[in-house]
Order: structure tokens, then C-alpha cells, then sequence
């Protein structure tokens, strides 16, 4: 992802922009399952290099919106190829059936990760209120 002048930590966010414009960071963090410091140092950096804006929610002024530039827009379809090709190099060799276990493995981890995530989340958010965290 070099010549698109991104990292790997960028390209989720990069990508899931391409289907999600006008997102909260908040909701972009859910949507890439990482948490929200990772978020925030992508997105800043992103806007930095041109590849989305933020704008006030018109609702909510607390909120920003994040949307892709037309450069990401213009980008999108060369860095999934790119993806993809990629995931074609490294999945070389291995039968269509272990694929498939293999995403499905990965898929429910995933599905795990929110819950625990979200678990978490909730737990500190209670123990916020009274004053103490679960763990």
C-alpha cells in the first residue's frame, strides 16, 4: 500500500470509508474492530494525507461526520484490487474448502472480539458511574 501512501494500520479505515461515507468515528471504530485510540490516529492521519474529511453532524454538533474524498473514491476500486491480489499471494496453494474454514474460523473470532469488546465496554462504562471497573 506504499504507492497509495498508506499503512497497514490505515487501509481498514481507507476501505471500509469506501462503503460507510458519513460515518461517526464512533461507528467507524465498530466497524473495524479496533479501539477508539486507533481510530482517532488513523483518521487524523487520513485527513492529513487528503483521503477523508470530517464534518460537524448538523444534529448533533458534538459529532463529526467522516466522508471520503473524491481521491479515495477515485483510489478505491485500485487499492481493493491490490487487496485482493494480495490475499490471492498469500491463500496460494490452499484448497477452496480449508479457505472457507478458515474464514469461518476467523469470521466467528471476530464476532467473539465484539463481544468481549463490547462487554468490556459496557463494564467500564457502569464501573464509571459508580465509581469502580469490573474486570
Amino acid at each position: 500500500m506504499s504507492k497509495y501512501n498508506l499503512s497497514a494500520a490505515e487501509q481498514p479505515f481507507f476501505m471500509a470509508l469506501q462503503h460507510h461515507e458519513g460515518v461517526t468515528q464512533e461507528e467507524l471504530t465498530a466497524i473495524v474492530c479496533v479501539d477508539k485510540a486507533a481510530t482517532a490516529r488513523a483518521i487524523k492521519s487520513l485527513e492529513k494525507k487528503g483521503y477523508l474529511i470530517r464534518i460537524q453532524d448538523k444534529k448533533d454538533r458534538r459529532q463529526n461526520r467522516i466522508y471520503p474524498t473524491d481521491i479515495t473514491k477515485q483510489l478505491g476500486s485500485a487499492v481493493r484490487s491490490e487487496l485482493l491480489h494480495f490475499n490471492d499471494m498469500l491463500t496460494q496453494g490452499i484448497d477452496p474448502e480449508s479457505l472457507d474454514l478458515i474464514y469461518s474460523a476467523l469470521i466467528k473470532i471476530e464476532e467473539n472480539f465484539a463481544h468481549i469488546s463490547n462487554k468490556k465496554s459496557e463494564e467500564i462504562e457502569q464501573g464509571g458511574q459508580r465509581g469502580e471497573l469490573n474486570e
